[in-house]
């Protein structure tokens, strides 16, 4: 790590970049006309420019868009070694555990989400990416319990995102509180329901635990229906994340 490099507050530990290494399968070059003319283009700014975050920055969310993952890692880690402070080195570690994400590697990328929420970044949006990718993630290795702190962290940083919420959701479904958890989803799919994935769980939970809903919420028939109704009429896309380069988890 260089002497002018980023340095995480917190236990002082120094990250070691060797720790992580993303590997991915052979995944071919989207080859459109479209496709190489943005690389041809990315590629001039970056010589133009030289190596800095709005260079490097655009270049690893391109090559990982054409599922070129570990091109678009080593941009990233080009761009750590010039990070000017936490808050960019928080990000180049978001952007490191969505790669780890898409290549499947679940335990690298929630590695790389707790090394990013050591810089202790001050920018909502990626506080609440960090924790709630985090809890997504120790979602699908079982770790329910832990998972609900990052998860409800991120809610704190911003309610009005349906991510975590859902996220705390499976949490408290793998704990076995499905009463808690059906009304955590209904609450998720108010937020957003052209976010279908919460209404796809609490479709599941009616199916698998009707008697201790139906019991505890008597009127969870008609709350399901009016999630329905709103999930299919809703005309709100989802694609703003997307298009910052987001992972939506």
């Amino acid at each position: 790590m260089s002497d002018n490099q980023a340095k995480p507050e917190g236990d002082g530990q120094k990250f070691d970049m060797n720790s992580f290494y993303i590997k991915v399968p052979d995944m071919p070059l989207i080859g459109s006309a479209e496709a190489q003319k943005s690389e041809q283009e990315l590629l001039a700014g970056l010589k133009l420019r030289g190596p800095r975050a709005d260079t490097l920055k655009p270049l690893a969310v391109f090559y990982s868009r054409v599922a070129q993952q570990e091109k678009a890692y080593s941009y990233l880690k080009l761009w750590m070694r010039r990070a000017k402070n936490n808050e960019e080195f928080a990000e180049c570690l978001l952007m490191c555990g969505q790669l780890a994400e898409q290549t499947g590697q679940l335990k690298n990328a929630a590695s790389f989400y707790r090394e990013g929420l050591k810089y202790q970044p001050k920018e909502t949006q990626l506080n609440y990416y960090l924790n709630n990718n985090l809890g997504y993630c120790l979602n699908v290795q079982a770790e329910y319990k832990l998972s609900m702190q990052y998860c409800e962290a991120a809610i704190g940083f911003d309610p009005s995102r349906p991510n975590a919420v859902k996220n705390l959701g499976i949490s408290l479904i793998g704990l076995k509180k499905y009463v808690e958890a059906a009304r955590i989803l209904f609450k998720a799919t108010h937020i957003d329901a052209s976010d279908q994935r919460s209404l796809e769980l609490m479709e599941k939970l009616l199916a698998d635990h009707s008697a201790v809903l139906l019991a505890e919420i008597p009127d969870f028939n008609e709350q399901l229906e009016a999630c329905r109704q709103a999930a299919a009429t809703a005309q709100k896309g989802r694609f703003a994340d997307w298009a910052r380069g987001l992972t939506l988890n």
